[in-house]
């Protein structure tokens, strides 16, 4: 007998349903369950959102689709030093943290969720305090451009910027320390929350950011292609981090985005 398929909101029910069953589940994660690590040179498949699915909100980092996908993790690092004023800063000391990621796509959007423990909301500048931050850093060309904020004007990188001040995300480009840029276009956009209490894990920044499939302006890396480098930052703002003092990926992991 031939399956007849469901209609209407149903179909929406079992197309989820079936998304949630083929994804891939991990457990060699020694921090938490169900979390893969992924190193430097590692590569990584974005997972596909069925069309007809949508978040509650463009970018809600609450969604329950987030619970179906694939969750990976990797190693942050002091950042090092690219001038004499992070250097007088720098903690060498520093223990690393993790940050925790999901990547996924549908035919309009490329989407990045972003997890990390943080025992306090840091979202003010002052005198003495610092907001804390995020970043998502793309190579516009191949894993041979520097991950350290690009390798010069002719192989630049794309970042997405989110700053928990505004809860707001911007797309800069960087061909090295010193030259980052917000560009003119601006088609990337985010969201945030703040988790406490009793939540497991507790006291931690959920961001998502998101943008269009199809690239508009110049130094916005292209999601047209088989293939992308990326590599991530944090500010811890209770740690006195801005700038150039942060912690950062050791190096590109690789995207496949070849998923269909």
């Amino acid at each position: 007998m031939t399956a007849i398929p469901p209609r209407g909101l149903a179909a929406v029910i079992y197309a989820v349903s079936a998304f949630a069953a083929a994804a891939p589940v991990f457990g060699d994660s020694i921090v938490e369950a169900n979390v893969k690590a992924l190193g430097p040179g590692d590569e990584v498949a974005v997972s596909r959102i069925p069309d007809g699915i949508y978040l509650r909100s463009v970018n809600d980092p609450d969604d329950t689709i987030w619970e179906r996908l694939p969750e990976y993790r990797t190693r942050l690092a002091p950042a090092p030093p690219v001038h004499e004023s992070v250097a007088l800063r720098l903690d060498e000391d520093a223990p690393g943290m993790d940050v925790y990621f999901s990547l996924a796509r549908t035919s309009e959007r490329f989407y990045v969720r972003l997890r990390w423990r943080d025992d306090s909301r840091d979202a003010a500048t002052l005198h003495d305090r610092f907001r804390d931050g995020a970043a998502v850093q793309f190579a516009i060309g191949d894993e041979e451009t520097s991950y350290i904020m690009g390798s010069g004007p002719e192989a630049p990188v794309n970042i997405w910027y989110w700053r928990s001040d505004e809860n707001s995300v911007e797309s800069l480009a960087a061909g090295g320390p010193g030259s980052t840029t917000r560009l003119d276009a601006q088609p990337v956009s985010g969201d945030s929350r703040y988790q406490t209490g009793e939540e497991a894990p507790a006291n931690q920044w959920v961001v998502v950011m998101s943008r269009p499939i199809a690239a508009a302006g110049e130094h916005q890396v292209s999601f047209d292609r088989p293939q992308v480098p990326i590599a991530f930052a944090l500010w811890q703002g209770r740690n006195g981090e801005r700038d150039g003092l942060k912690s950062v990926s050791e190096d590109w992991i690789l995207v496949n985005l070849a998923a269909r």
